[in-house]
């Protein structure tokens, strides 16, 4: 985990726990107006269940159909993608990378674009394209 996400999720556990305090002074102050313990019940908190693993659906064989070998002219596969918010364009010649490039999609990884092209940096073919998402 890196030091930036390692601070946001720390600034939001000192909320949670400010939170809990101020739950505690109003059941507090509830209990004073009634003179005595009203027995409040915990709700049940997501910290509560059971840890489970979310698991990822499985990636629509249609893409993977889309990727082929270079053909005549063509010399590498252009590949663009956003990671972490930030778009990134990478050439690449092998088509086990960008198998392992697709299969690595998820939350902070997305492929959008990818194309083969050729001597020139010229466009020749595109395999893949969607529509980037606006985050």
């Amino acid at each position: 985990m890196r030091s930036d996400q390692q601070i946001q999720i720390n600034r939001l556990l000192v909320q949670r726990e400010e939170c809990f305090v101020r739950i505690h002074e109003l059941e507090h102050a509830a209990a004073t107006i009634l003179g005595e313990p009203f027995p409040f019940t915990r709700p049940p908190l997501p910290s509560d269940l059971p840890f489970r693993r979310k698991s990822t659906p499985a990636r629509p064989t249609a893409q993977r159909d889309l990727l082929r070998r270079l053909e005549g002219t063509e010399t590498a596969y252009r590949v663009t993608y956003q990671r972490f918010g930030q778009t990134v364009q990478e050439d690449h010649d092998n088509l086990d990378a960008l198998r392992t490039l697709l299969a690595s999609q998820g939350a902070q990884l997305r492929v959008i674009r990818i194309e083969t092209i050729d001597f020139g940096d010229r466009a020749r073919s595109v395999l893949l394209e969607l529509s980037p998402e606006v985050t």
